[in-house]
């Protein structure tokens, strides 16, 4: 599950910076078939390639440990629980996944729902916790199965 974790927070401080897979493989001298296993949660990623991608991608080390830290984080935030934040951020990628699956922009899904497209962005970002109407809204507009975008199944 860690390893899973890791991943997501991975790929999410990666997207946030606009780089891509093949861009951190060659920072790290790695396949990209490699990084992306870090991604997927099938690889453990090693501390020095961590600390790597966290200076590329601009965002704290701690942010892959005490999950607290957020890639906007200025250090004024509140302590949020690991567990609860752990798993907004994996509903969040799941979420952002099908949306890109469905070649569909956040503006779009967002009039679809009837929230804005920051909140939208929010709850791709792990930043908001996506309400049970709206995580149902969102998987009928994108045709997926509620199952699909929960944490842990």
């Amino acid at each position: 599950m860690h390893q899973k974790i890791m991943g997501v927070l991975l790929r999410h401080a990666r997207q946030s910076a606009g780089r891509s897979q093949a861009e951190l493989a060659s920072s790290l001298h790695v396949p990209t078939s490699r990084y992306a296993q870090f991604e997927h949660g099938q690889r453990e990623i090693t501390l020095p390639e961590l600390e790597v991608v966290a200076e590329l991608c601009d965002v704290p080390l701690g942010f892959f440990f005490d999950h607290t830290a957020s890639v906007e984080d200025d250090g004024s935030s509140a302590k949020v629980p690991v567990i609860p934040r752990l798993q907004r951020k994996l509903v969040g990628a799941l979420l952002r996944q099908a949306r890109q699956c469905a070649g569909k922009s956040q503006k779009e899904v967002a009039e679809a729902i009837h929230v804005a497209p920051r909140q939208l962005s929010e709850y791709e970002s792990g930043e908001r916790e996506v309400p049970a109407d709206d995580l149902r809204a969102l998987a009928a507009y994108l045709s997926i199965d509620p199952g699909q975008l929960r944490a842990g199944d």
